[in-house]
């Protein structure tokens, strides 16, 4: 069989994979690239189903406009007219305590008249200038940094949730540097959140910008009309003869100056520079031929399962207004569901006239049986806590799930140090470089500027 030989290799084909192949190309168009995907279809847990008059985002479902290049990227590929911003009911959101939706409190002042947390709990928060300084040396999990600063009942409501909704993850598993380096850095600058939280908003407000809130990070969530799926769409339109699907990767060997790959088809291919794309388990099972070290730090981050269940109901048949972005629950109210966004509350055309669409996660790592549900099972339990929540009164007309057994990767406490192994590894390597979000972060905007660095890489 005759033996392809490329400038650079690119394994899978979801965002981190296409973002890496569009950058390449942007930088140097005479690089001979070559992007395989073992599935037959691009876009990994992006996907968008278009049913009954219902639009179903399988994964993300967008992505916060605060990120320059992400905005860049999708004018370059042409396609900044079908960007959809979410509604203004993004920023109503809402926390389930005592078995009440509660509304997140936008400013102090509201804060402290709301009934998100009691008031001993609310009186603690406001203490947080005189909280205790972190622990020199350790890699505080984010709940004990929650803990330590805004108390307990804080972090039980306002954070493990959030942590929950993002992350999939436990709050006190997890590693505040890995996860949200922001907030650490904001107490090491200011010695304070609320002091750093102060001096952000007057410096967002200096540049007309929407600072973070209690409620998330800054940013607007956005969107494509019609569902995320849109941009990988455009990817395979730009750059479909550079691009082959149903081509699954079988090993790496490290030649002298280059890599040589092959598929299970029996596709030899010779390249310079390889891009791993993929999940860090099958980035592992690639590179063990030529680098021990490496597949075992790829398999030490470990992944969460999650099922997103899309359910249409009719508009009627709903008792609350659905008149916000959705809300989070507590692993203290002793539900099932981690939360549930209103899709057809913050973007158009996602559920036909008279109709609502609910987008409902269940999982992560604290939850490791839910994906062994069945499908009746898994509906039912989401309708009863559904119902309990918003209150229902007939049937879903349009169900949906999407499992992913490996959802979700985990920056565990630790993930920094694993990160400088991979970092060192993969300089003593050369030419072998590790894309996606179970690295730098989970968001599409940190796929993509991860794919952005790697390409001025190998480029510069």
């Amino acid at each position: 069989m005759t033996e392809n030989k490329y400038d650079v290799l690119i394994i899978g084909g979801g965002i981190s994979g296409l973002s890496a192949l569009h950058f390449l190309k942007q930088n140097d168009s005479s690089l001979k690239i070559k992007l395989y995907e073992a599935d037959t279809r691009l876009g990994g847990t992006i996907g968008t189903d278009n049913i009954e008059g219902f639009s179903l985002d399988w994964g993300p479902n967008g992505f916060l406009d605060r990120e320059p290049l992400t905005l860049e990227l999708v004018e370059q590929l042409g396609i900044t007219d079908s960007l959809e911003r979410a509604n203004d009911n993004v920023s109503n959101r809402f926390i389930l305590r005592a078995g009440k939706l509660r509304p997140v409190p936008m400013s102090p002042p509201k804060f402290m008249t709301s009934s998100i947390l009691p008031i001993s709990g609310r009186l603690r928060v406001m203490m947080e200038p005189f909280a205790k300084t972190r622990p020199e040396g350790i890699d505080e999990s984010i709940y004990d940094f929650v803990k330590r600063r805004i108390g307990v009942q804080a972090a039980d409501y306002l954070v493990q949730p959030m942590v929950s909704g993002v992350y999939g993850g436990v709050a006190d598993r997890l590693s505040l540097q890995s996860c949200f380096p922001i907030m650490r850095e904001m107490e090491d600058d200011y010695g304070s959140l609320f002091k750093a939280m102060i001096a952000k908003a007057k410096q967002a407000k200096a540049k007309k910008k929407k600072s973070g809130s209690p409620s998330g990070p800054g940013g607007w969530l956005t969107s494509f009309k019609g569902g995320l799926y849109s941009v990988i769409e455009q990817f395979q339109k730009n750059y479909n003869d550079d691009i082959s699907c149903g081509m699954r990767a079988k090993s790496i060997t490290k030649q002298e100056n280059s890599y040589h790959v092959t598929f299970e088809d029996g596709t030899e291919v010779t390249t310079k520079h390889v891009i791993l794309a993929t999940p860090t388990y099958k980035a592992a099972d690639l590179v063990t031929s030529f680098s021990t070290s490496l597949a075992q730090s790829l398999n030490s981050i470990p992944y969460a399962p999650i099922s997103v269940v899309c359910l249409g109901y009719k508009k009627d048949d709903i008792q609350h207004k659905l008149d916000g972005f959705g809300f989070l629950v507590p692993k203290k109210e002793n539900l099932k569901i981690l939360g549930s966004i209103w899709t057809s509350s913050i973007f158009e055309n996602r559920a036909p006239d008279g109709m609502v669409q609910f987008r409902t996660m269940i999982g992560g790592d604290g939850d490791h049986e839910s994906i062994n549900l069945s499908d009746a099972e898994l509906i039912k339990t989401i309708e009863h806590d559904l119902d309990s929540i918003v209150g229902i009164n007939g049937k879903p007309v349009l169900t949906k799930i999407y499992r992913w057994a490996k959802g979700i990767p985990q920056f565990k406490i630790g993930h920094a140090e694993i990160m400088l192994k991979l970092e060192k590894e993969l300089k003593r390597q050369g030419n072998v470089y590790l894309t996606g979000n179970a690295y730098y972060g989970i968001s599409l905007n940190d796929c993509i500027k991860q794919s952005f660095k790697i390409a001025n890489q190998i480029t510069q």
